[in-house]
């Protein structure tokens, strides 16, 4: 093999020197997923971070520092904390009775709107029966009306008839007598 040649160990140092300054910078990418659960993550000026879940607070140390200094505090049950954690707990039963209250409530009105349907729906179908029993009836109603004007307009023309039938009666007996009287005389004058 051949030695390497100054050239070739300038680079070979450059290259080192890059991924050693890369390996330990601070300019990393670093990724936050988390977001079941309560979790601290040391992250350093220069980093960047991807935040792939809904919320992230972040906060720098001496921010953190307070925090977990009351967080311990309270947890030790110091007396001003503790009334103050009494107050948020009795707090949060009143919400908690509230809450069921309206849960009454709603059940109670939902119950009421749920009847309340139900007859609605009743009445509109013994509603809609009623109309189609109406409208069965002024069907029937029309049909009979229709075969009575059918029944007048026949007797109209029938009464027509017998009139011109009577006067034509009446015209031949009218004419029959004169012919006969006539005749009568015409006898009568030649006797």
């Amino acid at each position: 093999m051949k030695p390497l040649s100054i050239h070739h160990k300038l680079l070979l140092v450059l290259f080192l020197c890059l991924a050693v300054q890369r390996g330990y910078s601070q300019d990393m990418l670093k990724t936050f997923k988390d977001s079941s659960g309560t979790s601290v993550y040391s992250i350093y000026r220069g980093d960047t971070l991807l935040i792939h879940c809904d919320t992230a607070f972040i906060v720098n140390k001496n921010t953190f520092s307070i925090y977990k200094k009351y967080y311990d505090k309270t947890r030790q049950g110091s007396s001003s904390f503790k009334g103050i954690m009494d107050s948020y707990e009795s707090m949060i039963r009143q919400q908690d009775t509230m809450l069921r209250t309206k849960e009454f409530y709603y059940q109670q009105m939902k119950h009421q709107m749920d009847s309340l349907t139900n007859n609605s729906l009743a009445f509109m179908d013994k509603t809609s029966i009623s109309l189609q029993g109406i409208s069965s009836s002024l069907d029937k109603a029309t049909s009979s009306l229709v075969e009575t004007q059918k029944l007048l307009e026949e007797s109209r023309k029938m009464l027509e008839e017998e009139r011109r039938k009577r006067n034509a009666r009446a015209l031949k007996f009218g004419i029959g007598g004169v012919a006969i009287g006539a005749l009568i005389t015409a006898l009568i004058m030649a006797n």
